[in-house]
């Protein structure tokens, strides 16, 4: 069962966000198809031509059943298919586009053209009319003389904009029901990840909370200020008990990871001494960033600091601070770290695949003191600019350095 938020109702709306342009797709496409539509499945109008019997040789009980032979032996529909030879397959000319009404007790054939556009529907009817009458004066006497009373012309038609009205919104409901069938197949099949409760029931592993990431151009960090929700993860770091904290992702993440490893680093460097293994962020004033030629170095550091005293192993250079190391790399050498000491963050995605978290969950985690996971959004485009960098000594006390920073 889904957390309160991310239920139903919740998840929909999250993807009629996400695929609003499929949305869109679908509400023009229903639009545009539906009064076509109207158009191609139009009632068809009739006109018809007029043929009378000027001399009757036969019974007048006979006359009906006589037409209808001459019209139905095939001379007819092939005078039409040869004039319209786009017209339907030549079996459903008749009835379907020409038929004869041939009614008892009447010396008059009825020949009736069928089209949705009215001047098709008389040239049908008329060009019927003219195959027709020469068979039925081919047999002569016997028969009957028979001549055209009337030709058919165009019957006046009123042109139905009502039907085109209502075409188009019910073509915006078509295409609406068609892309909420379509998301939420989406939503079924992938079952995204929305919120931090999703991610921890999908995996079982604790949820450090949700950070808006801001869009920034390359090469440029976001303040912390425009990270929302990044406090309360500074908080709940702060009460693990490891010295390093190392965050991994997916190949795809890694350029939200350097921005929230940028921003938890010059947070956590107000409270505490800060050494970050990963990319020299110029903006890092008071951060020691070092690389991986001093990883050994450092891993000694806390394998000592492992079996030593509290005030010993926690303390920095003689800051009296606490230290924490926050390694931002995907190179395995960094991330080889004295298990004890380690707190592994995975940051990933809203919307990732419910089981490509949970494969990423057996690949990244495992092996540390404690895991937890980090649920990053995309948020709005950052106004930061690059700043100068103001090089920071052993002398100089971090939060200092990033006053200066500030400052300048």
């Amino acid at each position: 069962m889904r957390a309160a938020g991310t239920d139903a109702v919740g998840a929909l709306r999250w993807g009629l966000r996400r695929y609003r342009w499929l949305v869109l797709a679908c509400l023009v496409l229903g639009a545009v198809v539906a009064p076509r539509a109207e158009a191609r499945f139009e009632t068809p109008v009739e006109a018809e031509s007029l043929v009378i019997a000027q001399v009757l040789d036969m019974d007048l009980v006979a006359l009906p059943r006589y037409g209808e032979a001459v019209f139905d032996n095939g001379a007819v529909a092939e005078a039409v298919a040869a004039r319209f030879p786009d017209i339907d397959e030549f079996d459903d000319i008749v009835p379907n586009r020409i038929s004869l009404v041939a009614e008892q007790d009447s010396i008059v054939f009825r020949v009736v053209g069928r089209d949705v556009d009215p001047q098709i529907a008389a040239d049908l009817a008329n060009t019927a009319t003219e195959a027709f009458l020469p068979a039925l004066n081919a047999t002569g006497v016997g028969a009957g003389l028979f001549a055209l009373q009337s030709p058919a012309t165009p019957p006046a038609v009123e042109e139905d904009r009502l039907g085109s009205l209502i075409a188009i919104p019910i073509g915006l409901v078509a295409g609406l029901f068609l892309a909420l069938t379509l998301v939420s197949l989406f939503l079924i099949v992938r079952r995204p990840i929305i919120a931090a409760e999703d991610a921890e029931e999908a995996t079982g592993v604790p949820v450090l909370g949700t950070v808006k990431v801001p869009r920034t151009r390359r090469g440029v960090y976001a303040p912390p200020e425009e990270f929302p929700g990044l406090v309360p993860v500074c908080r709940r770091l702060l009460h693990l008990s490891t010295s390093t904290l190392v965050l991994v992702s997916q190949r795809r993440d890694r350029r939200a990871r350097a921005q929230l490893t940028a921003a938890l680093a010059k947070v956590l460097v107000r409270v505490r001494d800060v050494r970050l293994i990963g990319p020299t962020v110029p903006e890092l004033n008071g951060v020691r960033s070092i690389g991986t030629f001093e990883l050994e170095e450092m891993v000694a550091e806390l394998e000592v600091a492992a079996g030593a005293p509290p005030s010993d192993s926690n303390g920095a250079r003689g800051t009296g601070r606490a230290r924490i190391t926050i390694v931002d790399s995907s190179e395995p050498l960094d991330l080889v770290q004295p298990p004890r000491l380690t707190a592994t963050v995975l940051v990933f995605r809203e919307g990732i695949r419910s089981a490509a978290l949970q494969a990423a969950v057996v690949e990244h985690l495992g092996g540390s003191a404690e895991a937890r996971l980090l649920l990053v959004k995309k948020g709005r485009w950052s106004r930061a600019r690059p700043k100068p960098h103001v090089e920071v000594t052993e002398d100089v006390d971090p939060r200092e350095a990033a006053m200066l920073a500030d400052k300048s």
